[in-house]
């Protein structure tokens, strides 16, 4: 034997065996260590030495034999077998037969071998397009992508002893849709107005997948109704100076006045809208533009479209939705406390009370009731803002009863309002990817609401029963508007409504209407303290000194408490800003906000509940700095 593998407890005991074995020097052989000895603990081998020891006569032989080459030339693969037989390695896109069988992968060649290499076959995808139209037929999209030709490419190979064989790919972009093709289905989807042809022809040739808008119609112009501009402002709240330069705090000047022939408004007659257009060449329309319907009450007149005092006090104007009542109110001031000497106070105007307003007292106004002390044990309704300059103890203060109706009936339909967008958004989603026709959305509607908008459906029940409980109180207006929303969501067969259209100008109807209440001026309830009490606002509340412990409180517009709210239960409209919420002895305190707005807290407790609809968090350890609304993809509450 000329070489051989020998194994030893060392790589040296391994040399000194192999050279014993072959009967030779150090000299005449090759030594190549194949593996060294490897040792455990206390000297223990525990793998030994493997050395590979070649005579140099028999290694000279070796190196002297010649390697065969395979080669490529022209597409076909030669190869000439020597000592050494060559080998070739199948790569992508290369098809190999080997004496008539496919193989892949390492091959080593024999004399005789049969031996084919084909590119494989190239593949075509086509172009891709599509027109769409929006819902309103104000735009049509085209989406085109050009399609490719790939095609494999063997390419010549320089001879080698392992030959990697690999075809070049080479693609080319197919424009294979024409102009004429689009401008047809054009045709038969009747668009004719505001094609953009340059578009269609860059589109076309995009090499690349674009979305280009290639027929754009009018948007319409919407109209404005008639509407009152107010030329006097509410006054700023800063204490009165007196004449040597000391502050009387108990003469706050805050409430905007005027005199006899003072400019109190000026009314704007109604702007009309321009109609739009489709890209279908149909006329859009744009709602009917309404003058605004002016009242005078006592101590105004008009004099053109201006609106004049003929009496001076402070001048109230209410939005009644197209009605504007402008009037005068006058004011009342009650020195000292309101008691069992004064009697209760119900007054037509702003009452204005320097003293404290005592246990089982009433004071009522159609205006604003301003107090710059204390309330103990009293009720204070006003039909606009309230004003407490320091505290109220297990007492009442409402602000605008009337007004609140309106605000929960807003916030109902703001719910429904959304819900609705969302709806048409989900069945338009639904048309583009399962096709579905515009005779079909009312039975895709009914299985939306009954699966997905499950609290749509109980927005507009809770709307119409509060309709129904406070019909003497709210107009007629209240109940169209229910009426059409009951068409569209509660109906038992289809009509106008179930389709894109109806529901477009149902929303825009529903838009329009609550835009009017949105404007109506909003009233404040603003006090220091409050301790076991109730407080309900139609407009926002606002706590500027230690807080609320233990109260009832309802806003329908924000809710800001500057220092600690502990105890009891709050909701607000349109969220809530607060410094601090519940105690370090978990004591309950309940927030609760409609699911479209946000909830601040700077400081929580443990034990602070926090509600967005009927969705509810604890919070079982204190947190600070503290953002929540509703996610309504995640459908839950989530921190900002």
């Amino acid at each position: 034997m000329d070489c051989i593998e020998v194994k030893g407890k060392t790589v040296e005991e391994a040399i000194e065996e192999g050279l014993k074995q072959l009967q030779a020097t150090r000299e005449e052989v090759i030594i190549e260590v194949v593996q060294q000895e490897r040792k455990k603990l206390f000297g223990v081998v525990s793998q030994p030495a493997v050395v590979r020891l070649t005579k140099k006569q028999q290694a000279n032989q070796m190196i002297q034999q010649v390697e065969g080459k395979a080669w490529i030339q022209d597409g076909t693969l030669y190869y000439e077998c020597l000592d050494v037989s060559p080998t070739i390695v199948i790569g992508e896109g290369v098809i190999c037969l080997h004496n008539g069988q496919q193989v892949e992968g390492s091959i080593t060649l024999q004399e005789g071998d049969d031996v084919r290499i084909y590119p494989k076959e190239e593949s075509i995808a086509q172009s891709v397009w599509r027109i769409d139209v929006d819902v309103r037929k104000l735009e049509a999209t085209l989406t085109f992508a050009p399609g490719v030709r790939r095609r494999y490419i063997l390419e010549d190979k320089q001879p080698s002893s392992k030959l990697y064989i690999h075809a070049k790919m080479e693609t080319e972009l197919i424009y294979d849709v024409s102009y004429e093709q689009v401008m047809t289905k054009l045709q038969e989807l009747g668009i004719v107005y505001g094609v953009n042809e340059e578009a269609i022809r860059e589109a076309l040739h995009s090499e690349k997948k674009v979305t280009v808008v290639i027929a754009k119609g009018i948007e319409p112009t919407e109209g404005k109704d008639g509407w009152v501009e107010v030329k006097v402002g509410e006054g700023k709240r800063t204490p009165k100076v007196r004449e040597d330069g000391t502050v009387d705090y108990r003469e706050m000047e805050m409430i905007a006045t005027v005199g006899e022939g003072d400019l109190i408004a000026i009314v704007h007659p109604p702007l009309p809208g321009k109609p739009g257009l489709t890209i279908t060449n149909d006329v859009i329309p744009v709602r009917e533009v309404h003058p605004v319907m002016i009242k005078l009450g006592k101590g105004v007149t008009m004099d053109g479209n201006r609106i004049l005092a003929t009496t001076g006090g402070r001048p109230q104007i209410a939005k009644k939705g197209k009605t504007v009542v402008v009037s005068i109110l006058p004011k009342l001031v009650h020195q000292g406390d309101v008691d069992l000497s004064v009697g209760n106070i119900h007054f037509k105007g702003d009452v204005e009370i320097t003293g404290n307003v005592q246990d089982e007292m009433v004071v009522e106004a159609l205006g604003s009731i301003m107090i710059l002390q204390n309330v103990n044990r009293a009720k204070i309704r006003a039909q606009q803002s309230i004003f407490i300059q320091q505290n109220v103890i297990s007492g009442t203060v409402t602000s605008g009863e009337n007004k609140m109706i309106v605000t929960q009936l807003i916030g109902l339909l703001q719910q429904i309002r959304h819900s609705l967008e969302r709806m048409i958004v989900v069945i338009q989603q639904l048309m583009v990817m399962s096709k579905i026709r515009e005779q079909d959305i009312y039975p895709v509607a009914k299985r939306l609401l009954e699966s997905k908008f499950q609290t749509m459906m109980e927005a507009m029940k809770q709307y119409k029963t509060m309709c129904e409980q406070k019909r003497e109180q709210i107009g007629e207006q209240w109940f169209d508007i229910g009426s059409q929303l009951d068409s569209c969501l509660l109906a038992d067969r289809p009509n106008h409504f179930h389709c894109l259209e109806g529901m477009a100008n149902l929303l825009r109807e529903l838009n329009t209407f609550i835009g009017q209440y949105d404007r109506e001026e909003n009233d404040v309830i603003e006090l220091s303290y409050a301790l076991n009490s109730v407080i309900h606002g139609s407009g926002d509340v606002v706590v500027t000194g230690k807080g609320c412990y233990n109260c009832n409180i309802y806003a329908g517009g924000t809710l800001t408490v500057h220092g600690v709210l502990r105890g009891g239960e709050a909701y607000a409209q349109k969220g809530m800003k607060i410094k601090e919420v519940g105690s370090s002895l978990g004591i309950k305190t309940v927030l609760a906000v409609p699911k479209g707005e946000t909830i601040y807290i700077e400081h929580a407790w443990e034990g602070t509940v926090v509600q967005f609809g009927k969705k509810t968090y604890t919070f079982y350890e204190e947190k600070k700095h503290v953002e929540m609304k509703w996610d309504d993809e995640r459908q839950e509450i989530v921190f900002g």
